[in-house]
C-alpha cells in the first residue's frame, strides 16, 4: 500500500512517537509511507528584530523530535497552518489524519489521495482549543481508529456514532522490559512532567509533597520535555531530567517503586505502559488505557481525575505493601505490559488501512 500520514511537526510528544513507530514498521513491511507536516512558520521582520534586541537567536533551530532519523520521507507542506493542499500530498491508497487540525484536509482530499482515516489518539475537545471546530472533526467522513477502549467508548457515547475500531498503543519491550527486581530500601516515586494542566502535574507535585511528609526518605525522579514552570516546585532533593535521551528513559522508570499518571485526559497514556514494563506499579486517573492496564490491587491503583488525595491514597497503598507483595505487583505489571506489542498493533492497523478488518 501507499500510505500518507498528515501530522503536526516533529516533536517529543507520545502521539508523534506512535506515528513514527507505525510509519517505520509499515515501511519495513514493504509499504510506501510518507509523513506530511506543515512547514515551519515564517518569522516576521518585527519578531526577528525583537529577538535580536533581547539577545536571542531570531530563528533558533527546533528541538529534536521523533521524526528525526526515520527511513521514511517527512515532507513539509507549502503552508504552516495545517491547510494541506492536494499538491502537498502524494497519491496513495490510504491517507491518515493524526490530529484534529489535519482531519479537515484528509476529508477534503480527492479520491486519488487514498481512503480517509482518522487516527484518534485523544478526545481533542478542550477549552483552550476552538472546541466547536475540533468537535466537528468526529463527524467527518473518515474511518476512525482509536487507541484505547475508553476512547472508543467515549467517542461513541458523546457523538452517537458507531464505536471506532481500537488499536492499542504499545512499546518496544526490548528497551523497556526490566528483569525481576525487589523494591528499593529507600522508596522512589516518579512521574512524567508537562506544563499543561491536562497532564495533572500540579496534582502530582502536591501529592509528592504530601508523600514526602509521610515518607521522609522518599526519593523522587521526574522527567519531561519542558522545564518546570513557576509554581511547580518539586520537593527538595528531587531529580528533574529535562529532555533525557530516549535511551536513558527506561532506566529512570526502573529506578522507581511507584509511578504517578495523573492526567485529566488521555487517549492512551504511554507512561503507564512504559512504567509497568519496567516493573513499576502505577497510580493512574480513570482515563485512556488506565482501565486496560491498571487492575486495582494487582498492577496499581486508580483514582479520579484531579483527585490529589486519591493519588496519595493510591501511592500509600503501594508503598505500604510488604516487600513480597510489592514484588508480586511488580511482576504482574510486567506481565500485563507484555500483552501490548507493536507487532500485534501494527497487524491490526495495517489490516484496517487495507480494508481487511472490521
Amino acid at each position: 500500500m501507499r500510505i500518507t500520514f498528515l501530522s503536526p511537526r516533529s516533536n517529543l510528544s507520545g502521539g508523534l512517537r506512535v506515528i513514527a513507530v507505525y510509519a517505520e514498521m509499515l515501511h519495513a513491511r514493504g509499504h510506501e509511507v510518507t509523513i506530511v507536516t506543515p512547514s515551519r512558520p515564517c518569522i516576521g521582520l518585527r519578531q526577528k528584530l525583537a529577538a535580536l534586541a533581547h539577545g536571542r537567536a531570531p530563528n533558533p533551530p527546533e528541538p529534536p523530535g521523533h521524526f528525526e532519523g526515520l527511513s521514511v520521507p517527512v515532507v513539509e507542506a507549502e503552508r504552516s497552518d495545517f491547510q494541506f493542499g492536494a499538491g502537498d500530498v502524494p497519491d496513495a491508497d490510504a491517507i491518515v489524519a493524526t490530529w484534529w487540525e489535519t482531519a479537515f484536509a484528509a476529508a477534503a482530499m480527492p479520491p486519488e489521495k487514498g481512503r480517509g482515516f482518522y487516527f484518534v489518539q485523544g478526545h481533542e475537545v478542550f477549552d483552550f482549543l476552538p472546541w466547536q471546530i475540533s468537535r466537528a472533526t468526529y463527524f467527518l467522513p473518515l474511518r476512525q481508529i482509536a487507541v484505547s477502549r475508553w476512547l472508543s467508548q467515549t467517542l461513541a457515547e458523546t457523538y452517537g456514532l458507531p464505536a471506532p475500531a481500537v488499536v492499542p498503543n504499545a512499546i518496544d519491550h526490548a528497551r523497556f522490559s526490566t528483569p525481576a527486581r525487589d523494591r528499593n530500601a529507600r522508596p522512589v516515586a516518579g512521574f512524567v512532567y508537562c506544563q499543561g494542566a491536562l497532564k495533572g502535574a500540579g496534582e502530582a507535585i502536591a501529592a509528592l509533597h504530601r508523600l514526602r511528609v509521610l515518607y521522609p526518605e522518599l526519593g523522587i525522579i521526574v522527567f519531561g520535555a519542558e522545564p518546570l514552570k513557576t509554581g511547580h516546585a518539586l520537593p527538595e532533593g528531587a531529580e528533574f531530567h529535562l529532555r533525557p535521551a530516549q535511551a536513558e528513559i527506561p532506566a529512570l522508570y526502573a529506578r522507581c517503586d511507584l509511578w504517578l499518571c495523573p492526567s485529566h485526559s488521555e487517549g492512551f497514556g504511554l507512561p503507564m505502559l512504559e512504567a509497568m514494563a519496567a516493573r513499576c506499579p502505577v497510580v493512574g486517573t480513570r482515563v485512556g488505557a488506565a482501565f486496560d492496564l491498571i487492575e486495582p490491587g494487582v498492577t496499581g491503583q486508580l483514582c479520579e481525575v484531579g483527585d490529589m488525595s486519591g493519588l496519595v491514597q493510591g501511592a500509600r497503598a503501594i508503598l505500604d505493601l510488604p516487600p513480597a507483595d510489592w514484588r508480586t505487583m511488580s511482576d504482574a505489571c510486567h506481565a500485563r505490559a507484555s500483552e501490548f506489542t507493536w507487532e500485534h498493533s501494527c497487524d491490526r492497523f495495517e489490516a484496517l488501512l487495507a480494508g481487511d478488518a472490521g
